[in-house]
């Protein structure tokens, strides 16, 4: 199996010191992961820098985007089989699960890391019916908890991370990042033995972040230079079929 191991953000103490250190995503230890902030704070932004770093690192991965913000953002995916907008973010997300759980049951023998990004997951359960909605939060629910052994993992991407999108299974989100300052609710639900160290101080790019529960940090988001190089790498990703 191709090594699951991504940069991600940097440390900001080390940059403090003149020393841009990465920290980074292991998929294989911390396999699912939440981005959390604002408009205009750097998510979609941070979002595009980690796919591209997928389909760069790994690429044999094959990311699925569902949209439900369905903005200018990701137009360069228009076409691809992978991407969802709006509503069609439901069929997407049902395709992805159907194959997690076909990988599960061994009518897909294959092993290569599997990925969905849901941006603005929480949006999505507020516009389906109650009903539904209970439908999808359990199938989120059943991949956040087993998804590691079959290397399928989730990326959600959303302004306001809420309990009540992912019942019971906070936990399973190993790595969370909040962009922004975090609000009462996001501090308690990741960062309560740190709140001490949470300052009013984050802007654009900036944040904390938080993985397995322990391993807490300030980060700072890194500039993109090559935005094509960044679509081009997620297109590439979306695209790939075994």
């Amino acid at each position: 199996m191709e090594k699951q191991i991504i940069p991600l953000v940097y440390d900001e103490e080390m940059l403090k010191l003149h020393s841009d250190i990465y920290t980074y995503w292991d998929l294989r230890k911390a396999p699912h992961a939440a981005v959390q902030g604002a408009t205009g704070l750097g998510k979609t932004f941070l979002c595009k820098l980690v796919l591209a770093r997928i389909g760069l690192y790994i690429p044999t991965a094959e990311i699925t985007l569902c949209d439900f913000k369905g903005d200018d953002s990701f137009i360069f995916l228009e076409g691809c089989a992978r991407y969802h907008k709006f509503e069609a973010c439901m069929t997407g997300f049902d395709t992805f699960y159907n194959g997690f759980i076909h990988r599960q049951s061994g009518l897909d023998s294959s092993r290569n890391l599997r990925l969905i990004m849901y941006d603005e997951w929480g949006a999505f359960l507020n516009y389906i019916d109650k009903k539904q909605a209970e439908e999808y939060r359990k199938k989120l629910a059943t991949i956040l908890m087993m998804g590691r052994s079959f290397n399928y993992h989730i990326l959600l991407a959303q302004q306001r991370l809420s309990a009540e999108d992912f019942p019971k299974v906070r936990d399973n989100l190993n790595t969370v990042i909040t962009l922004g300052n975090p609000s009462k609710e996001i501090i308690g639900m990741f960062y309560s033995d740190f709140r001490e160290e949470i300052k009013n101080d984050r802007g654009v790019g900036t944040g904390y972040m938080m993985t397995n529960g322990s391993d807490f940090r300030k980060i700072v988001v890194p500039a993109i230079t090559n935005m094509a190089k960044v679509d081009y790498c997620i297109k590439r990703a979306v695209e790939y079929a075994t």
